[in-house]
This record gives structure tokens, sequence and C-alpha cells, in this order.
């Protein structure tokens, strides 16, 4: 009699495991509160691994996401997710780290983000024309999600391999490094960069109505195109460091 209860609460216990262990990715995606802006669809395999065809974030195609779920973070209430996404990006954009979802909302960890550096400044209202080069590299150390943007943000950007392209000539700027920060709400940043044609500081910001601004300085290097240098006198008078203000403001 007791071998009998033995085995089937085996067979039970079994076959629970199975069901949870195949459990359909799709179906579990359902039950989740829907995240304003955030799309997801073609998603197959199973919440421990599987991917989703596409991601959409707002109007940006972050193309395919693969997955792998951490068991043990589940012991914490904690569903944390080894990620790789950007295969069939509109943007070009690649990246990889860690994801997930706690009793305090979403957050990611050690994301590295690769992506061209035009396709960043493809929905700003610029007063010129620029032509980007190089990839934008960024760094997320620590993040936390609070709608529209962040609660909390720890994090870096490298524009390596930079160039800007204008009408009246092309600039070098050398490397371009910028940390990232959360505050109230708003993404900010902090930058700077230095070459033979051009050094530069200057500070960032996106409020949480899609507005942005740009505050800071830079000063022409003897190397600058002749065509910049020759509209420099526009700008009036440089500081006695030989520093031009920028100030820049619009709307996403």
């Amino acid at each position: 009699m007791r071998y009998k209860i033995f085995l089937g609460l085996s067979f039970a216990l079994a076959l629970m495991v199975s069901l949870l262990v195949h459990l359909p990715a799709s179906w579990v995606w359902q039950q989740v509160p829907t995240v304003p802006g955030l799309s997801v669809t073609g998603i197959s395999g199973t919440p421990w691994q599987g991917r989703a065809s596409q991601v959409r974030w707002q109007q940006w195609n972050l193309g395919q996401v693969y997955w792998e779920l951490s068991p043990w973070k589940l012991l914490t209430a904690n569903a944390e997710f080894s990620v790789r996404l950007g295969q069939g990006s509109d943007l070009g954009l690649r990246g990889r780290g860690l994801v997930g979802a706690d009793l305090s909302g979403l957050y990611a960890q050690n994301l590295l983000l690769s992506l061209p550096a035009q396709q960043a400044i493809q929905y700003a209202r610029l007063p010129v024309p620029l032509n980007l080069g190089g990839n934008l590299e960024l760094t997320v150390r620590d993040y936390r999600f609070a709608m529209p943007y962040c609660q909390s943000l720890d994090g870096g950007l490298v524009w390596s391999g930079a160039s800007i392209g204008t009408p009246l000539g092309e600039v070098d700027p050398g490397q371009v490094l910028a940390e990232l920060s959360c505050n109230d709400g708003q993404l900010a940043a902090t930058a700077n960069q230095a070459s033979a044609q051009v050094s530069s500081e200057w500070q960032a910001g996106l409020t949480t109505d899609q507005r942005y601004n740009l505050n800071g300085w830079f000063k022409p290097g003897a190397e600058l195109p002749s065509g910049l240098q020759e509209q420099l006198k526009w700008l009036g008078n440089p500081d006695a460091n030989g520093r031009y203000p920028i100030r820049y403001s619009g709307r996403l």
C-alpha cells in the first residue's frame, strides 16, 4: 500500500516538474503585466531558455532576443535572465548582459550594448545635418526601471572611432567618454573629449516629457578644418580660456 502511495506521489511530482520545465514561454508572457511601450512577438521556447523574434521599445526595433533563466535566483523571488539581443534590429543594435525582475521591479546589470552613432541621432531635430561615424558602446553597470526611463542608473558610454561630418568639413573628436546617471527619473550624461581639432566638456539631459538639453563648452584646436574655423566669428568671443559655450535644447 505504501509502495503504491509512494509510486503515485513520485509520478505526480514528475508530472509537475515536466509541466514546469516545458511550460511555453508565450503563455507565461501573457500573464505578465503590460509594460507601456514594450512589444514582444514571436515567442518560442520555455521560460528557462527561449527566444523572441522581435522586441520593440516604443518606436525602436531591438531585433531578436535570446534568454536563459538562472534557476538559483528564483529562490530569492528574483527572475534573472542572461540575454543576447540585436539580430535583425533596424538600428544595428547588438547587446548582451543580465536583465531581471524582482519584488522592486525591472532591472539590468552588466549590460553591454553597441549601436552605430548615426542611428542615435536619427530622431533628433538638429539645426544642421550631421553624419556621425563610429560606434556607441554602452556599459550599464546597474539600472533600475521606472516610468518613463529610470529609477536609478550607473553606466558609461564610449564613442569609439568617432567622426562628425558637417557641410563645412569633417571633425575628428577623438574618443568621447561619458558617465550616465538617473536624477529624479531624468536621464543625465556628463561627457568629455579631446583631439588636435577640438576639445569639449558637456552635460546632457532627457526629461520625463522627452525634452533634451545640452550645456557645456568646446575649444577649437589648431587642426580644426578651415571651413569651421571661419564660422567661429558668428559665435561671439570665446572666454579667457578660448572656450565657446554650448547650449541646445529640443524635443524628441
